[in-house]
């Protein structure tokens, strides 16, 4: 990338810091052979000192939880003969789930509600859990929509926990982290790590640093399906170029071309709502995507303000980590930053 692209870049995020919308960001963007750039503006903790940002800050990732972690982990499983996607939940979860299969959760087309008020299941208390969610209202009929929700991923998270016998965090450190050398990505950072503060805890008058923000997750201990992964700049480039060279297979194999293939295809073509592949979303118009993006590409954000997108036809991956909530959550620039930010790195190939 030229050189200029990459200071209108940073100049660009750093006018955000400036004008207080975001306390901070770390970009990125590289090919499946080599980074391209890996940039940091701002302060990681502004409340109750200011701290700076750097590359290797740790971020509450918050959703990207869903497609790092969870639908990479069902990938997997899937190519180890554990589960279809075409499996009924009923399956494995316990409870009368009716026609909603993995595919459906993976697809946020269950008819799920978009989020339920969990806080009161611990971590050990799946089963109550999954029968909360279970009786919940549904919001329309399996399969006639798109509705973004959180518990299709909690419910996904509780499937590995099940076939696997291992915890979510456990199951991925050995099924993904490890295997591709994501050194610092995981559940329940260390207390020593350098971490992006996200929001303000009033009753404590501290921002939470290193402690899940979502709070359905902080109740089950920071580790469920939809939420709760933490990771850097290097550890979603390292996942990002894993699929863009297994995608060429360019690598020794994690999960298979096959695999790669199914996940950057779109499954909801012709249903209202949102274009979603398994997992992540398409480009469409209300997407994060911007202007550029090719009809391959697959990407998803994270509520703190987090973005990853994977472009095979461009075989380029977008890293833009923000800890927006550290304002609270009214903060919206990322909304505006992240598709002028995909459209900057993708004109400059």
């Amino acid at each position: 990338m030229d050189a200029k692209r990459i200071d209108a870049l940073c100049k660009l995020f750093s006018q955000e810091v400036d004008q207080k919308t975001i306390p901070g960001a770390v970009l990125g963007a590289a090919s499946s052979r080599r980074i391209f750039f890996r940039e940091s503006v701002g302060f990681r903790q502004v409340t109750p000192e200011r701290l700076p940002m750097t590359v290797e800050t740790l971020f509450d990732l918050a959703s990207l939880t869903k497609v790092v972690a969870t639908t990479s982990m069902i990938f997997r499983a899937l190519e180890q003969g554990a589960l279809r996607l075409d499996d009924l939940v009923s399956r494995f979860l316990p409870g009368e789930f009716g026609t909603v299969r993995i595919s459906h959760l993976m697809t946020h087309t269950s008819g799920f509600p978009g989020w339920l008020d969990l806080t009161g299941f611990s971590r050990e208390a799946r089963e109550p859990r999954i029968r909360a969610i279970l009786e919940s209202t549904r919001e329309y009929p399996v399969g006639e929509r798109v509705l973004y929700s959180d518990l299709n991923f909690i419910l996904l998270g509780h499937i590995l926990e099940r076939i696997s016998a291992s915890s979510l965090d456990v199951l991925f450190a050995r099924e993904v982290a490890v295997p591709l050398g994501m050194k610092t990505a995981g559940f329940t950072p260390s207390v020593y790590a350098e971490v992006a503060a996200t929001e303000m805890d009033e009753d404590r008058q501290k921002p939470y640093v290193g402690v899940v923000h979502d709070e359905n997750a902080r109740a089950a201990g920071g580790v469920l399906g939809h939420a709760g992964l933490f990771g850097t700049l290097d550890d979603l480039l390292i996942y990002g170029q894993t699929l863009l060279r297994l995608g060429q297979g360019l690598q020794a194999r994690w999960i298979s071309e096959a695999s790669v293939n199914a996940l950057k295809t779109a499954r909801t073509i012709g249903l209202p709502g949102e274009l979603r592949a398994y997992g992540y979303q398409k480009p469409h118009p209300l997407s994060s995507a911007g202007d550029l993006m090719s009809a391959s590409a697959i990407g998803h954000t994270g509520f703190t303000g987090t973005s990853i997108w994977i472009d095979f036809d461009y075989d380029v991956v977008m890293v833009a980590l923000t800890n927006r909530v550290h304002f609270g959550r009214s903060s919206n620039a990322p909304i505006r930053l992240r598709p002028i930010f995909h459209n900057m790195v993708l004109s400059s190939l």
